[in-house]
């Protein structure tokens, strides 16, 4: 009697075929680029970054600007606006709590990435938002606080404070 063959534990993963339409296509293509990830570890990311949501953990890759919460209370915040100005109510006041909790989470922001030393980075990311000249102009402004901040640490700063650098795009 013949023994059976045993099955050998293939050496390399499973090989799938994906069907799309050529705008949809494209749009994977220039995601995958953005991430600058291959497709194929472009839509493994995906299946894992849904994993993960499914079962209540972080996907990894880049996080949101707004954490869930946030988002929703921005939400909120901008309904109300909507209403008071469809009302004719005077908006003011909440358009400057908004303001100011925007402001206060920019310059959270551009502390942290100027105090690390990211400075490149950031002034990529500004550059996205307004343009290579500003973000140079901007990063200019930002740079010599930063090396201020990390050569003479304030004594908020000693005590665990992050401090309260002010930085203004406009």
């Amino acid at each position: 009697m013949k023994r059976p063959r045993r099955r050998r534990k293939a050496k390399f993963g499973k090989h799938i075929s994906i069907s799309a339409r050529d705008p949809e296509w494209e749009v994977v293509q220039r995601n995958a680029k953005r991430r600058d990830l291959s497709i194929a570890r472009y839509v493994m990311w995906l299946v894992e970054r849904d994993a993960a949501r499914e079962t209540g953990g972080e996907p990894e890759g880049p996080a949101l600007a707004l954490a869930r919460d946030e988002q929703r209370e921005l939400l909120a915040a901008v309904r109300e606006i909507r209403t008071r100005m469809l009302e004719g109510a005077d908006a003011g006041p909440l358009v400057a709590r908004m303001q100011e909790h925007v402001a206060i989470r920019f310059n959270a922001w551009v502390s942290e990435m100027a105090g690390s030393g990211r400075l490149d980075e950031l002034r990529a990311a500004l550059g996205a938002v307004l343009g290579d000249e500003r973000a140079r102009e901007v990063a200019a402004r930002i740079a010599p606080s930063a090396a201020v901040r990390r050569e003479a640490p304030t004594a908020g700063e000693r005590d665990g404070d992050e401090g309260s650098g002010q930085y203004d795009l406009l």
